[in-house]
Parts: C-alpha cells; structure tokens; sequence
C-alpha cells in the first residue's frame, strides 16, 4: 500500500511539474504592456481561491501531497486517521500554492494554451537574445545593421524544462535568466519599440544570435546560431574543471570560464584575435571564429569628452562575483583603495546585479566619509575620468586599458593587453557581416527545398 501511495504521489508530482511549467510569469504585464490578451490572467491583482480549484496544477499537488501524507501517516497512526489527515494535509498543501500563486491574477495557475509558431517567410526572420544591459544594447546595434531581416527579441532564456522549473521557483534570480534582471530587458524592448517573442516560442527563425551559450534552448535545436562575445570572462574555478572533466557540474553554474564552449554554434564573434588564439588552444575549430570586435567596447574615446564631473580620483568598479558564485576578498580590496588614494576622492560604482545593501554597508566600514557611491550611471565615463582603477572581475578593465590607466585588477594586466577588444568602432556592422553570409547559406538552402518541394507536388 505505502509502495503504491508513493508511487501515486511521484506521478501527481510529475502531472503538476509539467502543469506549472506552462503557467504564464507574473512579469508578463512588464513584457507585453500593450498587449492585456498575451499576459494569460496575470493582472498582478488578487484572485480568488476558486480561480485555481479548475485547474490541473491545483488537484496533481494536492494529490501528490495527500499520497505522501498518506504513506507517512501509515507508518504512525491508524489506516483511517492516515486517509483523513493526508487528504487534509494535501489539500492545505494545494490550497497554500493556489493563495500564493493566485496574488498575481486569475490565470496563475492555468496552463497557457500551445499555440503553433509562425512559419518563416520570404524575408529572413532573426530572433536576438538579450541578457544583461550591455548584452541587450550590443543586440540592439547589431539589429540596426540588418534593416532587410525581420529581427525579434528576447530576453535570456532556455526552454530546457529543469531550467524553467529553477526560473519559476525563483532559484535564477542571480542571473541573467532571473525575473529581475530580463524585466531590465522587456523595459529596454518596449522603449525602443523593438518585438519580443518570449522563449522564442511564437516564431520559427531562420538564425538567433546569443550573447551567452551556457544555456542552449533545446527549442532553437536545428536553428543556426551566432554566439557574441560580450566581454572579459572570469578565470576557471573548480566548478569549470567538473564541468570539462565529467559534464557532472550544471555549465550555468561554471561561471564564463566556460563562455564559448558549448560549440554549439556556427559563428563565434570575438573580441580580439588574442580571444580567438585561446579558443583555437581550447578546440575550437578555426572557421568559426570570426574577429569583429563587439559592440560597446570597440570605441572606447569616444567616452572621453564626457559630463560626467568628476575627475582625477580613485574609482573602485565592483562585479557580482560573490552572487555567481566566486570567491573574493571584497574587504581586501576595500583596503587597498583607501590606501592607494591616500587621501585622493574615492568613488565606489557598484555592479547592478550585486547586493547594494550589503556593498554599501562593507565600504562605509572602511572608507572615508566624502567616498561616493554610485548604483548606476556612466561607468565608461568614470573610467576615463579616473587617475587609478580598481576592478574585480570587470570588462571595466579593458576601457582602463584603452585609456593608459593605473590599474589594479585580479585579471593578469598581460592577458588584458593580449585580449583588449579592437577599437575600430565597426563591431555591429562586422557582425551583420556575419549574420548575412550565414542567412546566405541558410535561406538559400530553404528556398532550394521549397522549390523541389513545389516541383515535386
């Protein structure tokens, strides 16, 4: 009997996993503020209990519950008892979900409908996949340079079920793939006026562009992909080499060690060529490789003249190491500012995916009281205004570089040298360069097989 009870729970278990994987995110508003009919119920508004007692989510927890109070309860009391106190205890359980759940709108707990994606057409259609701030507008340059391609977007995503489970469960927040940081996005999308297809399930694509493949969506398999540099990448810790020796280590949590190593692309746009000869050294086969420079850090002077109004001072850029995972000594280098300014203004701009309150709290402890602060603005202008810089793991450090700074970074300042990003100002239009030689090959190959098809009927 307890054999079969938790047999039964499992398999409710698994009904109502499936069930709340197609529920609609309380941040669709956000994504689709003019579009009330694509947020599936989610009005961000209470809801009634009774708004989740239809649904199949609401009774495969409360069944996968009881079940399991059911078998425990035989362990401890009477069969009877037992029946009673788990089908209670499940349903509580389910009821609890439902209140939680329901706070965001009548349709939490629905199942959104399975809609068919919009074949492509005669002209080429392109999704880009944003991510962080700099990802996002490094997306958005190289979408201008292709006026003849139907270009959509989307914030940082993976279909893969486990992912999309840790998503909704709030376990990604850290990310670029978290409810906080895509809702940077959608708010960046809609002011320019720029079309999102969430997790690229409204359209069939004839290409994306990436800026990370730590993720690959099992939904884009058999779509050409062009992966994007965004910027420096951090050095290898244990989880990356778990992950190269035995894959037994999730790559979303090998930090960007692993950036490009998925090989799961057709193009790779780099940097510099000093990126392309450590990804020939990694096994990267050299006809995907194409260096173009990336968007935002091909032209550093021209964050020169600036109005930024400070100058000459120590500037202290943070990172989210600590909140990805990695190990640093925030206070060591706190220290070691105020003592390299030795007097001279400290400003202190904090990475926008860390823990403010804790960051501000640790350099109140250490630096002196005229120290500024900044959450965000201008980070490129206060590097050029700066006299030393200190960064942690930041692309901040290639703009000191480019500058001639005094820099103190744990990146090796040699590697940062080697791989400083070419200054050309080009990056966008070397990457629609790309884009189109691959639509090329890919369009013309589609077309070649509608024709046979056409003939054939």
């Amino acid at each position: 009997m307890i054999a079969a009870l938790l047999l039964a729970a499992v398999a409710a278990l698994v009904v109502a996993v499936a069930a709340c994987l197609r529920t609609p995110d309380w941040d669709y508003p956000r994504a689709f503020p003019d579009a009330p009919e694509q947020w599936h119920g989610i009005t961000g508004a209470p809801a009634p209990l009774r708004c989740g007692l239809g649904t199949v989510l609401f009774w495969s927890l409360a069944t996968a519950a009881a079940a399991a109070f059911v078998a425990l309860g035989l362990l401890l009391f009477p069969p009877q008892a037992a029946f009673l106190m788990g089908l209670l205890g499940g349903f509580l359980v389910a009821v609890a979900v439902a209140r939680r759940m329901l706070r965001w709108g009548p349709g939490a707990m629905r199942m959104r409908p399975r809609e068919p994606k919009r074949p492509v057409g005669q002209r080429p259609r392109v999704l880009f996949i944003c991510g962080s701030p700099n990802q996002t507008t490094q997306m958005h340059q190289i979408a201008r340079q292709l006026p003849e391609v139907e270009a959509w977007f989307a914030s940082y995503y993976t279909d893969d079920w486990f992912y999309v489970l840790l998503f909704k469960l709030g376990l990604t927040e850290s990310t670029i793939a978290g409810h906080r940081r895509r809702g940077v996005t959608f708010d960046y999308l809609n002011e320019h006026g720029l079309p999102i297809d969430l997790l690229g399930e409204h359209n069939e694509y004839d290409l994306y562009l990436s800026p990370n493949d730590q993720l690959v969506p099992p939904g884009m398999r058999g779509v050409p992909c062009i992966l994007v540099q965004e910027g420096i990448q951090e050095p290898p810790n244990w989880r990356t080499r778990v992950w190269q020796y035995t894959r037994l280590m999730p790559k979303v949590l090998t930090g960007t060690a692993t950036y490009g190593l998925s090989d799961q692309y057709v193009k790779f746009c780099l940097a510099s060529e000093g990126y392309r000869r450590r990804y020939l050294a990694a096994g990267i086969a050299p006809q995907k490789l194409e260096v173009t420079g990336v968007p935002n850090f091909d032209n550093f002077a021209q964050w020169r003249n600036n109005t930024f109004p400070h100058r000459g001072y120590v500037l202290v850029c943070t990172s989210d190491a600590r909140e990805t995972l990695l190990s640093i000594d925030r206070m060591g280098l706190l220290r070691k500012a105020v003592q390299v300014a030795a007097g001279r203004q400290l400003i202190f701009k904090l990475h926008p995916n860390e823990r403010v309150d804790r960051a501000i709290r640790e350099i109140r402890s250490v630096a002196p009281p005229d120290a500024l602060i900044f959450t965000d603005g201008p980070a490129e202008e206060m590097v050029a205004n700066c006299d030393v810089l200190f960064t942690e793991w930041s692309s901040l450090t290639f703009c000191g570089m480019a500058f001639g700074k005094e820099i103190h970074s744990l990146h090796p300042l040699s590697e940062v040298k080697e791989m400083l990003p070419l200054q050309h100002g080009r990056a966008a239009q070397e990457i629609a360069e790309v884009v189109r030689k691959v639509l090329a090959e890919r369009v013309g190959r589609r077309f070649v097989t509608q024709a046979k098809a056409r003939k054939a009927s």
